[in-house]
C-alpha cells in the first residue's frame, strides 16, 4: 500500500505538541479531552440537583411540579438527538478546537442562563438545562474524545477509557461541591422528598453562576491542546503517514496494518446488522444507566435521612465508576468488547433487581441498627452499579471503531448515540406517568430486563458482518 500524506502546519499548538515524544503527546491531549469531560459530566449530578431544584420550582415557580416531570432535561443533556453527529460533522469541517469551542460555549452559556430560567417557568428551564447543555454536550463530547482517539488509534480502548474517566470522575467532584453550596447545613428534605426551608430554596439559582464560571475557566485552558495530530489524509487514501517517520519514528500511528478495520461511511454502516446490534445494546444500557444516574438519590431519600451522606456515597461510586471506564478500556483492549460488555451487563443485571432489598427494614431485622446499616448496604449496591455503569460510554465509541474504522468515527458514534436519546425519552415517560403507580421496587425489575437482554443481543453479535473484530 502506498501512503501518501503531508505534515501540516497550520496549528502551532499541534506541531508544537508532536515535537513531543509520543507519550507526552498523548498526555497532553488527554489533559485537555479530560479536562472538558470533567465539565460535561456534570450532566450526570443531575440526580444530586433534582431535589433541590424540585423543591425550588414546587415553592417559587410551578406548585404542581414533581421530581418524575423534571426528568425529561437529563434525557436532553445527555443525548440530545443528534447532537453527537453535529459534532462530528463540524470537527471534520472546522476541526476539533473549534468544534469543542462551540460545545463548550452552549453547555457553559445554558447553565448561566439556567439561573434565571429556573425562576420563571418550567419550560424555559428546560431549553436552556436540558436542550441547549445536550446540544453542547453533544458536540463537545464527541469532538474532544476523537481528536484523543486520533493521536493513537491503536489504544482505542484505553484512550476512550481514560477520557471518560474524566466524564465519570465529575460527578465525585461536583456533586459534593452542590451539596456544599445549597445545603451546608444537612437539612433533611419532608417525607415526599422535597425541601421546604427558605434559606436552602433561596441559594438554588445562585449555583449556576457558581458552576457556569468553574466550567468556563476549565474549558477555555483546555481548548488550548484540544487538536488533531498534524497530518492530513490524500484523496485517495485512508491510512496516516509522516514523511519523516523513517527518520525520526516520532509518528504514534505506527501500529501494525495487517488488521485495518474496513473505513465504512455512515450510509454503508446503517446497512449493516453488526450496528443495529449495538443500537439495541446501547439503548439497552442507557435505559438502565439513565435510570440510575437520576433517580438514585430520589431513591436513597425515601429511606435515607442524610443528604450528606448520599452525596458521600455518590461521590465515592462516582470515583469508582472514573477508575472503572478506565479498567474496561484495558480490559477491552487485552480481550474484547465483546467479553468486557457481557460482564458488565450480567452483573448489572444482578444488582438493579436486587437493589430493593437494600431497604434492610422492609425485608429484615437485625435490630436497631437496621437502618444504619441499610446505609452502607445501599453504598455497596451504588459502587457495583457504577462501575457496570461505566462500560456504557467507555465502550460504545470502541466498537464503533473497531467494527467501522477510525476515518467516519465521530459521525458514526454520533449516529448510535440515537439509542441514549431514545431510552432516555422512553424512561422519562415511564417515570413521569408510571413511578409513582408502580413504585421504585417494581422500576427495578422492569430495569433490570434492559441489561439481560443487551446481554444476549451482544452474545450473538459474531454472526453480524462486522461482530467477528469486537468478539
Amino acid at each position: 500500500m502506498i501512503l501518501c500524506c503531508k505534515k501540516s502546519s497550520g496549528d502551532p499548538i499541534a506541531n508544537a505538541i508532536y515535537k513531543l515524544k509520543p507519550f507526552y503527546q498523548l498526555c497532553v491531549i488527554l489533559c485537555g479531552a479530560i479536562l472538558i469531560h470533567l465539565t460535561l459530566g456534570t450532566f450526570i449530578t443531575f440526580g444530586n440537583m433534582l431535589p433541590y431544584m424540585a423543591s425550588y420550582m414546587r415553592n417559587h415557580t410551578d406548585p404542581n411540579i414533581r421530581s418524575e416531570d423534571m426528568m425529561w432535561i437529563p434525557t436532553f443533556q445527555g443525548s440530545f438527538p443528534f447532537s453527537m453527529l453535529i459534532g462530528g460533522i463540524t470537527s471534520t469541517k472546522f476541526g476539533p478546537r473549534i468544534s469543542a469551542f462551540i460545545g463548550c460555549f452552549l453547555v457553559t452559556l445554558s447553565v448561566a442562563l439556567s439561573a434565571y430560567t429556573i425562576q420563571h417557568s418550567f419550560f424555559a428551564f428546560f431549553v436552556s438545562y436540558g436542550i441547549i447543555f445536550g446540544i453542547g454536550n453533544g458536540i463537545a463530547y464527541v469532538s474532544s474524545v476523537s481528536a484523543a482517539i486520533n493521536w493513537a488509534p491503536e489504544k482505542v480502548g484505553i484512550v476512550s477509557g481514560i477520557v471518560s474517566a474524566g466524564f465519570g470522575l465529575s460527578s465525585s467532584i461536583f456533586a459534593p461541591i452542590q451539596t456544599w453550596l445549597v445545603n451546608p447545613k444537612n437539612l433533611a428534605p419532608i417525607e415526599e422528598g422535597y425541601f421546604e426551608e427558605a434559606e436552602l430554596l433561596e441559594r438554588v439559582p445562585g449555583v449556576f453562576i457558581k458552576l457556569a464560571i468553574i466550567y468556563g475557566i476549565m474549558q477555555l485552558i483546555a481548548l488550548i491542546v484540544v487538536c488533531d495530530p498534524p497530518f492530513r489524509r490524500s484523496a485517495s487514501n485512508e491510512s496516516l503517514t509522516d514523511e519523516n517517520d523513517s527518520e525520526d519514528g516520532n509518528n504514534p500511528f505506527n501500529e501494525n496494518s495487517e488488521d485495518v478495520p474496513p473505513q465504512l461511511t455512515s450510509l454503508e454502516m446503517l446497512k449493516s446488522s453488526t450496528f443495529y446490534c449495538l443500537f439495541l445494546t446501547c439503548f439497552c444500557s442507557s435505559f438502565y444507566a439513565n435510570m440510575y444516574w437520576n433517580l438514585y438519590k430520589v431513591y436513597a431519600e425515601s429511606f435515607i435521612q442524610d443528604d450528606f451522606f448520599i452525596a458521600m456515597a455518590f461521590s465515592i461510586s462516582s470515583i469508582a465508576n472514573a477508575i472503572a471506564r478506565i479498567c474496561w478500556g484495558i480490559l477491552t483492549d487485552r480481550t474484547s468488547f465483546q467479553t468486557a460488555f457481557s460482564i458488565s451487563t450480567w452483573v448489572a443485571t444482578l444488582f438493579i433487581i436486587t437493589m430493593p432489598f437494600v431497604q434492610l427494614d422492609k425485608y429484615f431485622d437485625f435490630g436497631k441498627n437496621t437502618v444504619e446499616l441499610a446505609k452502607y448496604v445501599y453504598l455497596i449496591w451504588l459502587c457495583v452499579t457504577f462501575i457496570c455503569l461505566a462500560a456504557t460510554r467507555a465502550l460504545f465509541i470502541n466498537a464503533i471503531v473497531k467494527c467501522f474504522g477510525t476515518k467516519h468515527q465521530a459521525k458514526n458514534y454520533g449516529i448510535l448515540t440515537l439509542a441514549s436519546t431514545i431510552s432516555g425519552l422512553v424512561l422519562s415517560g415511564i417515570s413521569q406517568f408510571f413511578l409513582k403507580m408502580i413504585g421504585f421496587t417494581y422500576l427495578f425489575m422492569i430495569t433490570a430486563i434492559f441489561p439481560f437482554v443487551a446481554f444476549v443481543t451482544i452474545s450473538f453479535i459474531q454472526k453480524t458482518p462486522q461482530g467477528n473484530r469486537i468478539v
